[in-house]
Formats: C-alpha cells, structure tokens, sequence
C-alpha cells in the first residue's frame, strides 16, 4: 500500500515543528580577570554571547585562556574566552559521563582498534567520558570521543544516557530569563529529515513497541524531538547487540516516533534506555557472588560480577539452602552465563546453572515478576534426602 505523505499531524505537531524556547540569551559574564588555561578535547567552535556562530574554531588539544566560571546560552554551557566576544561549549573542554550500556572496543578508525588508559575494552555498566559531540566515521556510524590526543573513540551506539554534567558552574555566574540558576542542557532538539522518505512510528496499544503509522515525511521536514531510545520501543539493544544501530525519536507534542537513520539532529540529547520486556530483569548494584545449585559459592579466582547498571535476564526465584550460612536464602537463577568481573580478569563464566542471592541485587520493577518456585523448608529437606 502507498504510503501517505505526512501533511499535518495536528495542531499539537505543527506546533512541535516551532523552534525552540530558549533561555535569555544575556549571560552575567564573569570578570575576565578570573581566567584559566584548558584543554579543548574536541575541535571547538566560537559562538558569540546569543549563541551564534562566530566561524572561528578551536583546535583540539589546544589551549585556550578561558573565563574559570561557565555562564549558560540556551539552555548549555559555555566557557567565554578571555578578552573576547567569544564562547566555547563546555562539552568540548570537560566533557560528561556516560554510562555504557554494552561492551565496547576501543577505535583510532572506522577499522583499528586501540587502547584507553592501557585498556583494550571497556565493560557494560562503567562509565566514560566523552568529549562534544558525535563523529560519524567512513563506515556510517557514529563515534564518541574518549581521550587523546591520540584518536580513541567509543561507538555511540554503546553509550547511554548523560549521567553527569562534568562542568561546575557558580550558581551566580549566569541565569535565565526567570531569574532562575539553569545547569541542565536542554533535552529537546531540532532534526532534520535526511532520507528520501521517513517513516513515521506509533506506539502498539498495551505493548512496549512501535509500528509503521502510514505516514512518512520528506528529505527536508523538521521536528522538535524530546526524547532518544533505544531499548525495547526502538526494537534495539535489548539483546546486547554490538552494535546499537537504531536510536529512536520521540516527537514533541505527538504520538509519532522517528527513528535517527533517517534524521540528522541540531544537537546531540541524552539517549534513555528503555526496557519493558516480557522478561524478568535484575541489574548488580554491588559486587555480587555467584553461587551454585548446592547454595556454594563459585570459585573464580576471588572475581565477582562486577556492580553495573544494564539489565541482565533471570529465569527463576527460588529457594536454595546455603550451607555456610546453615539456612535458606532466595536466589535468582542467571540466563546469561558471561559476566564483567571485579580484579585482574576482564569477565568470567559462571555456566548454565548459576545464582546470584536476591539480597545482592536489584529487580526492575518494570520487568515480570517472578515467585518462588518452592519454599525454604522445602530447599532445606531437598539436601537431606
């Protein structure tokens, strides 16, 4: 079936594809006096103080005399350079923390890999530091700075959401037109479609998916987004794909989804990882010890599974006699058998038939409940025959 041309969502839509609000645009400069010498991470343009482009640029690990107190121009930071009607993005210099949601190389290109602070891979769960905004490479896809100044990037698609803003900001150096302190980017941006056609995504009723709406826009269209995914609704990354291809945009002001292939964004905006699933997940909120069905513990070496974030699938509660401890504990039963670990070892095997005690880990809610499958009594007499 052709598919239709989108004209008009709705007047909630047409008002999506209004630009943004911005905060005031007159940032209480700090005195040029209060300077700093730092490091530009990632290649900087100036943008003067109402957040337009000069058309000068910083070169990466260059040094620049900068203002020490950020000051904020719609909705982000920056440093103004001393002496100058010049303003460079904080990202750029202190860069945030991301957290990262699936094992990742290194890479110095598209095709060689490196190593970062003497490590060749970096583990679901750590975080990182990345430094402005996303680089796309020869191959398509989308790479984070990480260090340098030798290339070292990570694949954006293995990072997640910002979880901290590495810039301090004195509370009185800037304001917004409320009178009020902002230290917080703007979650929302502008994306511009890019395909020929773009489809447009709707949510499926009672279920934590998109399906094709019938409605496309065209190379050139604009929408405000207010959200990027991926997880389950962008049908992406809830297996621990190497690569996380697909990110998924959420149109202001609407029920539409677009997905980033098709798009090229204003700016980047934290990515959400989004896991609703029919299955049962557990996440390790500390080093946590792997047991056996017997209720012993497993030897690797003195390793652990290292505390990490992601969501790991579980098939199983149920109640094993643990005896060293001379009594019953509730455990999980582990789907996965490969895990990142604490100590000299990067990850372990811990099997088909591994435990982790429900105490050392945190359930998602948002995940199938599961019930024991017997009792303690019954885990108890289950050693005595």
């Amino acid at each position: 079936m052709k598919k239709n041309k989108l004209i008009l969502i709705s007047a909630a839509a047409f008002m999506a594809l209004s630009p943004l609000a911005f905060y005031g645009s007159n940032p209480v400069q700090a005195a040029d006096t209060n300077v700093t010498n730092k490091i530009i991470m990632h290649t900087a343009v100036a943008y003067d103080k109402d957040g337009n482009s000069t058309g000068v640029k910083y070169n990466a690990f260059t040094y620049a005399k900068l203002v020490a107190n950020p000051v904020s121009i719609n909705g982000s930071l920056y440093y103004k350079v001393a002496d100058k009607d010049q303003y460079l993005k904080a990202t750029n210099i202190d860069g945030v923390t991301r957290t990262i949601t699936h094992n990742t190389y290194i890479y110095s290109t598209s095709t060689r890999r490196t190593s970062y602070q003497n490590k060749w891979k970096l583990y679901k769960g750590q975080t990182i530091t990345t430094y402005g905004g996303s680089y796309k490479f020869k191959n398509g896809k989308h790479y984070f700075r990480v260090g340098g100044p030798s290339k070292q990037y990570v694949k954006s698609y293995n990072l997640g959401q910002v979880v901290k803003v590495n810039t301090v900001m004195n509370p009185n150096s800037t304001t917004n037109n409320s009178g009020n302190t902002n230290t917080n980017s703007s979650e929302e941006t502008t994306v511009t479609v890019t395909a020929k056609t773009a489809d447009l995504y709707v949510e499926v009723p009672d279920k934590d998916a998109v399906q094709p709406s019938g409605k496309t826009a065209k190379m050139g269209d604009k929408f405000v987004v207010d959200r990027l995914e991926q997880g389950t609704r962008a049908n992406t990354g809830q297996e621990g794909d190497d690569d996380w291809e697909l990110e998924i945009y959420h149109i202001k002001g609407t029920n539409y989804w677009i997905y980033n292939r098709d798009v090229k964004a204003a700016k980047d905006i934290p990515v959400q990882n989004y896991f609703k699933t029919k299955s049962s997940r557990i996440k390790f909120t500390q080093d946590t010890d792997v047991y056996n069905a017997d209720g012993t513990v497993q030897n690797h070496n003195g390793a652990k599974i290292r505390k990490q974030g992601a969501p790991f699938k579980v098939d199983k509660l149920i109640y094993i006699w643990v005896p060293s401890e001379n009594k019953a504990e509730l455990f999980y039963h582990l789907v996965e058998n490969t895990f990142s670990a604490t100590g000299t070892t990067s990850s372990i095997n811990v099997g088909n038939n591994a435990y982790v005690k429900a105490n050392d880990v945190q359930f998602y809610t948002d995940s199938v409940a599961l019930t024991p499958s017997n009792t303690p009594e019954q885990a108890k007499a289950a050693t005595q025959k």
